[in-house]
């Protein structure tokens, strides 16, 4: 557990964030330079046009340096409102052929598997995931030569699994598919996550730091020499293909830059070094009590336990001060950088003492 932050630095930057939150996969605690760009942006808008130079040097260094954390240009960023309009604003535009399908997995979030339903052309295809199969092989074998597009998310949201995109992309180019990636999970922590995707979207408020409000979408010249956005607006008169339509949302990319510029500071690779150590930490205790700890690979910040009753679990955990949540029949376990060892081992002693109430249940279940 070396690769810790020092907790000194995350009480700085993160003043308010509570402890024992382990929640950061639904709504990840913001720093306060993020608050302060907030108000930042409010201050200048009370002036209107006289604050315009306030608001754009709180805005304007988002997108160069969102690129950096998605390892693109920065021209291939745009922020949308939110992860579901950006997928449908992507879905939209895409010429499709009529036979054309899309492959999405069944058990994905809604954002990358349901704007597809709407497009008359193309048909979309569930892919199914075998017990103990591998993602990524999954779908490399789903795709055809209809395949027109894979609709997927780079880290599911319940279990932590991680797709390889690199190998992924590499089938869907051999195809003549263009991928698709919701990164709700991934991007703010895992390391360049758009290089090998033609679209990345990414919401702002779990990794990214940067709470509600705005998407990061980064796309590709693979994905941009094809767009026809269905979307149109002064942003993008024809034949532009970019998706914005109009104004951008000022807090939004004040919060954005402000949240990136904390991860830039105390480096990437610390903050995914961070999370990873906690999640190892956490599953090694966990095992050790006895839970059936179910995470296929833990490069995310996302650690799933099967229990035999999850929410009930989740709900003593909150009575001894720890925020948990539960899915899909899993304890879902999320740490983040303003995650302490003392977190950890306080949540490691907590499912200790619940652990025989949890082998009994068990039992129960069993019998």
């Amino acid at each position: 557990m070396s690769d810790l932050l020092d907790e000194r630095t995350v009480n700085e930057l993160f003043p308010y964030a509570p402890r024992g939150y382990f929640d950061h996969a639904a709504v990840a605690t913001v720093p306060r330079a993020v608050e302060e760009a907030i108000l930042g942006v409010a201050r200048a808008l009370s002036r209107g046009t006289r604050g315009s130079m306030g608001w754009h040097e709180l805005t304007d260094p988002a997108e160069a340096l969102l690129a950096a954390d998605f390892g693109v240009a920065t021209e291939a960023i745009t922020v949308l409102a939110n992860t579901g309009t950006a997928f449908n604003s992507l879905a939209r535009a895409i010429p499709f052929r009529q036979g054309d399908e899309v492959l999405v997995f069944a058990d994905d979030f809604p954002s990358p598997r349901l704007p597809w339903r709407a497009i008359s052309e193309a048909s979309t295809v569930e892919v199914f995931l075998a017990a103990g199969a591998d993602r990524t092989d999954t779908l490399i074998a789903a795709i055809t030569q209809s395949t027109r597009v894979v609709s997927v998310t780079h880290v599911h949201a319940t279990t932590g699994a991680t797709l390889d995109l690199e190998r992924l992309h590499a089938a869907c180019i051999a195809a003549d598919a263009l991928l698709l990636v919701d990164g709700a999970q991934a991007a703010g922590l895992l390391p360049e996550v758009a290089v090998h995707s033609d679209a990345y979207v990414s919401a702002s408020y779990k990794w990214m730091l940067a709470g509600f409000g705005a998407a990061v979408v980064s796309t590709n010249e693979r994905f941009d020499a094809q767009a026809v956005p269905g979307l149109l607006g002064y942003m993008n008169a024809a034949p532009s293909p970019r998706l914005a339509v109009g104004h951008s949302n000022l807090f939004g990319l004040a919060a954005l830059a402000a949240a990136a510029s904390v991860r830039q500071q105390l480096g990437f690779d610390v903050v995914y070094r961070h999370t990873r150590g906690l999640v190892e930490h956490i599953a090694h205790g966990t095992a050790e009590l006895g839970y059936d700890t179910w995470s296929p690979a833990r490069e995310a910040g996302i650690l799933s336990l099967h229990v035999a009753d999850a929410a009930a679990l989740t709900e003593a955990l909150a009575e001894r001060g720890f925020t948990t949540t539960h899915r899909e029949g899993r304890l879902r376990i999320s740490p983040s950088v303003t995650t302490t060892r003392s977190d950890a081992d306080g949540l490691l002693t907590a499912l200790a003492d619940l652990a025989s109430v949890h082998r009994a249940i068990s039992a129960q279940h069993n019998n």
